[in-house]
C-alpha cells in the first residue's frame, strides 16, 4: 500500500503563486522568507496537516527548491498534499529549531536578510528568541504580510473551489431548516447540518457550527447546546462549507413558528444592512467606505446601537482558530485598502439592540471587474420554520 498524491490545484497555480511571492520578497529586500502560518503553507505547497500544533517551518530561498520543515510523524502528508518530493523531518527525540536552523544554513542563508512572519499565530515568543540566538549572524525582519497580499486576491481556481464551498453552505442551511422545529435541540440541528455537509464533500471549517436558540442568542459565537428549540424562538445559524481548505461562510436567522413583531423586525434591519453591503462592493472603493454602507443602513432604521462590530473580513484558505482571512484584510472603519476584483468577502449583518431578538444575515461575495457576485445562494429573509 502507498499514499496517493491529491493536489488542490496543478503545480503551475503553486509555482505562480511561489513566482509572486518571491516577486514581493525581492521589493523587501528579503534573501529568504520563513513561513509558518499554516494558510501561509499550504498556499505554496499544498501542505496541510491537522498537527500544526508543533514546529513547522518552510524556507523559501529566492530561488531554487523549497524546504519545508516538520515533524517526522508528519512527513506523510508531504506524500498526500504538496507538489513537493520532500521534506526536513525531525524526530519529537530532536530540537526542531535546531533542525531549523541548520537547514538555514544549508541554503546558504544564515547570514542573509530574513523575513520571518512575526505577526502570526505560530511562532511563539520562545520560539522567535531561539530563532534569533541559532541564526545570530542572521538579520530577521518582519515579513508578515509577505504571503497574504498574494492571499488577498484569488485566481480563477481558487475562486472555484470557493464557489463549491458556497454551494455546500447553502445545503447547511437547508438541512437546518429541515431540522428545527418545536421540542428538537439545538443539538440535533447541528448533528443534521454536519451529517449533510459532511456526506456531500465539506471539509472541516476553521470555527465550529454557531447555532443559538432563544435566550441563548445574546450570547456571541454560541456553539449547540442541549437546549430545545421553543415556539417563537429565533435561531441564529452560521456555517461555513469547506473545499480543498476554502471556506464560504453564511449567517441566517429562523424563527420556530410565526415571529414576533421585533423579530421580524431585527431580521428585516439586518437584511437591509446586508444588501446595502454588498450593494457597496465594487473595484476600486476601500473597506471603509463598504463598512460605512452597514452603518448608514442601521441609522436609516434608527438601529445605529444595533452595529458593534466591523462589515466583513477576507475569506479563503482556511484552518483552526478560524474561517477568515480578518487577520491581514478586514471591511472595517478606517481600513484605506482598496477592493480588487478576486477579493471574496463574508459580510455578516447582526442587529443586536436592546430589546430586540438577536438577528442576523450574511453572504460570501466575490469583488468582480464590473462590481460583486453573490457565492451563496440560500433564501435571505426571515426562515419561519
Amino acid at each position: 500500500m502507498e499514499i496517493r498524491k491529491r493536489l488542490a490545484f496543478p503545480v503551475a497555480e503553486y509555482r505562480e503563486r511561489l513566482r509572486r511571492v518571491r516577486s514581493a520578497m525581492a521589493d523587501r529586500q528579503l534573501d529568504g522568507l520563513l513561513v509558518h502560518t499554516p494558510e501561509n503553507i499550504c498556499y505554496l505547497t499544498g501542505y496541510q496537516t491537522t498537527g500544526y500544533y508543533m514546529f513547522q517551518m518552510l524556507v523559501v530561498p529566492p530561488s531554487g527548491d523549497l524546504t519545508l520543515v516538520t515533524r517526522l510523524i508528519e512527513r506523510t502528508n508531504v506524500d498526500g498534499f504538496a507538489w513537493l518530493d520532500d521534506a526536513v523531518a525531525y524526530a519529537d527525540t530532536d530540537d526542531p529549531l535546531a533542525v531549523a536552523a541548520s537547514v538555514v544554513a544549508d541554503l546558504d542563508l544564515a547570514r542573509g536578510r530574513l523575513g520571518v512572519e512575526r505577526s502570526g499565530w505560530f511562532l511563539s515568543l520562545d520560539h522567535y528568541r531561539q530563532l534569533r540566538t541559532l541564526l545570530a549572524n542572521a538579520e530577521l525582519v518582519d515579513g508578515s504580510g509577505v504571503v497574504e497580499q498574494e492571499r488577498a486576491v484569488k485566481s480563477p481556481a481558487e475562486i472555484a473551489r470557493i464557489r463549491e464551498a458556497a454551494a455546500l453552505a447553502d445545503l447547511g442551511v437547508q438541512a437546518a431548516v429541515e431540522a428545527s422545529a418545536p421540542g428538537r435541540t439545538e443539538q440535533s440541528v447541528a448533528a443534521r447540518v454536519h451529517r449533510v455537509m459532511i456526506e456531500r464533500g465539506s471539509e472541516y471549517a476553521g470555527l465550529p457550527l454557531f447555532i443559538a436558540s432563544g435566550h441563548r442568542t445574546l450570547l456571541t459565537h454560541a456553539t449547540w447546546s442541549d437546549k430545545r428549540l421553543d415556539p417563537g424562538d429565533n435561531v441564529i445559524l452560521e456555517l461555513a462549507g469547506v473545499v480543498a481548505r476554502y471556506a464560504a461562510p453564511i449567517f441566517r436567522t429562523l424563527s420556530i413558528g410565526p415571529p414576533s413583531e421585533k423579530l421580524a423586525r431585527s431580521s428585516a434591519i439586518a437584511v437591509r444592512m446586508l444588501e446595502a453591503v454588498i450593494d457597496a462592493v465594487r473595484p476600486g472603493v476601500t473597506a471603509h467606505d463598504v463598512d460605512a454602507a452597514a452603518k448608514q443602513a442601521a441609522t436609516r432604521e434608527g438601529m445605529a446601537r444595533a452595529v458593534k462590530k466591523r462589515a466583513g473580513y477576507s475569506v479563503g484558505l482556511n484552518f483552526p482558530p478560524d474561517w477568515g482571512e480578518g487577520n491581514f484584510l478586514e471591511v472595517r472603519e478606517g481600513d484605506r485598502t482598496l477592493l480588487r476584483p478576486g477579493m471574496v468577502f463574508h459580510l455578516p449583518q447582526t442587529c443586536r439592540a436592546e430589546g430586540y431578538p438577536p438577528a442576523a444575515a450574511s453572504e460570501t461575495v466575490l469583488v468582480t471587474e464590473t462590481g460583486h457576485e453573490v457565492l451563496t445562494r440560500f433564501r435571505r429573509e426571515l426562515l419561519v420554520v
